[in-house]
């Protein structure tokens, strides 16, 4: 068992369950009116603020635990595309990208990590410090709509850059899918059918994960609670059991490449003593 694959799996799954838990908690707070909340009601305003800081911590937590994920993630899929590669003699593009891609996901998690600190942080200091209720006249709230409105232009940039690593993750999925049907055309063995199957339908949850995270900046409903267990299938069960399942191969894919690289230097070794 390849111990990177597990730890990345306990890594996402308990991010992915604290943020879920999360959006349970967004989904049902009770001072929240999406028609008040976009006519800037001041009273919806400072309820808002004040449950962003009561869950900050959770939100922290989810997002760091989910970059320590993807930094284990990283390592089975380059040592992944290194084996599917054949040491780097077969599609050589292809496996680079599986590489490139679980690096790039690893660096746009922590980027959007360090965004959100930033911002939540100087937010909950204007919050805390600054005189909100008066500007013009007086408790005209002015300076809680300015607030909010820088919030939400810092929040859609950094959900952007967050939802960025469902799109990594998907094209990841879809190329070690079709690297590794190569590699059945002649070991059906190493890497199951049904595993290789299972990666590639994670990989369409995952581009739907990014369409979802995405969505989440307007006020969807219905789609929201569709997707909300769609997700949680997804990222509590299927990419942990995914990972699992790849970290139980690893080890024996790895023996086969290296078995593969010795069987021709024998048969070189017997020609030459025939000789």
């Amino acid at each position: 068992m390849d111990f990177t694959c597990v730890i990345a799996a306990l890594l996402f799954f308990t991010g992915n369950a604290i943020l879920l838990a999360f959006y349970i908690r967004e989904a049902g707070r009770e001072h929240f009116d999406y028609d008040e909340y976009t006519n800037l009601d001041v009273e919806t305003l400072r309820a808002e603020w004040d449950f962003r800081e009561q869950h900050r911590p959770k939100v922290l937590a989810a997002g760091i635990i989910n970059g320590l994920a993807w930094f284990f993630f990283a390592f089975p899929m380059i040592q992944l595309a290194w084996i599917l590669s054949q040491r780097g003699s077969k599609s050589l593009w292809l496996h680079i990208s599986i590489a490139v891609l679980a690096l790039v996901g690893s660096f746009t998690e922590w980027i959007s990590r360090l965004l959100y600190i930033g911002a939540s942080m100087a937010g909950l200091l204007i919050k805390n410090d600054f005189e909100l209720d008066t500007w013009v006249q007086q408790n005209d709230g002015i300076g809680w709509k300015a607030l909010e409105v820088s919030h939400v232009m810092t929040q859609g940039l950094i959900i952007f850059i967050d939802a960025f690593e469902w799109i990594c993750l998907f094209i990841i999925l879809v190329f070690v899918h079709i690297s590794v049907r190569r590699w059945r055309s002649h070991d059906s063995v190493t890497f199951g059918a049904c595993w290789n199957s299972l990666g590639l339908f994670i990989g369409l949850l995952c581009l739907l994960d990014f369409v979802a995270e995405v969505l989440r900046l307007d006020g969807f409903k219905l789609f929201g609670q569709i997707a909300f267990w769609y997700a949680a299938v997804n990222r509590l069960i299927l990419i942990p059991m995914w990972l699992l399942m790849l970290g139980c191969r690893l080890p024996y894919a790895a023996m086969k490449l290296n078995e593969m690289a010795v069987e021709p230097t024998v048969i070189d070794a017997q020609n030459t003593n025939q000789r």
